[in-house]
């Protein structure tokens, strides 16, 4: 599953067919424009099956909708489009994920907990249809970067889930190089891809050991180490004085580096990409990489 990732303006008819298909409430293609116009908010689709909405801003983000069509259910889109928008977010800052489900929606709350969120409040009667007493809404809260070992039950067979194919990009190019997969390796790749904070070899080792005990802070500097050589990885160097990884991209992005907190946030910027250019025409030459790293802190509100 490759969710695409959309910003105003989008076809929002797909959306509201989807989110038609998903809830008695309907939201309209007016109003879903009107919510991805506002500042901060965008989606995540996979097809026709569905898709999330999240609205970040101010070092959090919000799921203001998620709906799967009925016919792709309990097949790991939930979990795909909501780590998909996950790892967005947390690419615009975000370090905390919400978002409110009813009480009464234990599916959806199995896929939340699974996912790493947690109950953080409660809503009375938040849902309420005429003439009957209102449902509860749970207020659940994660952490960003989802947990490491959440991605996987996208490639574990879970009652009822039909994956077609559980592996990752890492995964498919390594193969491709023709590098052996072991069980360890398989577990560092899925854990690379799901990344979106640029971990170091010690995040990492933590990170894969909750899914893999076994595995040894050697094996994930000789993994890495591999994929790197492999031109699988990239490895930065973030002025903090460790080595930090993050999957090779299909398409070229910069990066803004806070250097309080640490986050790293992915841009691509077409007027720098030009003026890089036409600098290296200028002095005689033809581009064909380079790397732009900026540092910075956040600004005071006023």
């Amino acid at each position: 599953m490759s969710s695409d990732l959309l910003t105003h303006p989008c076809d929002t008819e797909i959306l509201a067919a989807i989110h038609a298909t998903s809830f008695e409430e309907a939201w309209s293609a007016d109003w879903i424009a009107r919510l991805m116009a506002q500042p901060g908010v965008f989606a995540c689709r996979e097809g026709a099956e569905g898709f999330v909405l999240i609205r970040a801003a101010g070092g959090e983000a919000e799921i203001l909708t998620l709906a799967v069509a009925p016919a792709a259910r309990r097949r790991g889109f939930g979990a795909a489009l909501v780590f998909a928008g996950a790892r967005h977010a947390a690419q615009m800052g975000a370090q905390t994920l919400f978002l409110e489900v009813s009480e009464a929606n234990e599916a959806a709350k199995t896929l939340y907990l699974r996912l790493g969120f947690e109950e953080a409040g409660r809503r009375k009667a938040y849902y309420t249809a005429p003439g009957e007493g209102g449902e509860d809404a749970l207020v659940f809260r994660a952490k960003l970067p989802l947990r490491p070992w959440a991605n996987a039950l996208l490639s574990t067979k879970l009652p009822g889930m039909d994956h077609a194919d559980p592996s990752t990009r890492i995964e498919r190019l390594c193969i491709d190089k023709g590098l052996r997969m072991t069980e360890q390796r398989r577990v560092i790749a899925r854990v690379l891809s799901e990344a979106a904070d640029h971990p170091d070899a010690e995040e990492l080792y933590k990170r894969a050991s909750s899914l893999d005990p076994h595995i040894s802070i050697a094996t994930v500097y000789r993994t890495v180490k591999l994929f790197e050589d492999a031109g699988i990885l990239e490895r930065h160097d973030f002025r903090d004085g460790r080595s930090r990884y993050e999957e090779l991209p299909e398409s070229h992005h910069d990066h803004l580096i806070d250097i309080q907190s640490g986050n790293v946030i992915e841009f691509r910027n077409e007027e720098i990409e030009r003026l890089q250019r036409r600098v290296a025409e200028e002095l005689g030459f033809e581009l064909v990489d380079h790397r732009l790293e900026l540092y910075g802190v956040p600004k005071k509100a006023r």
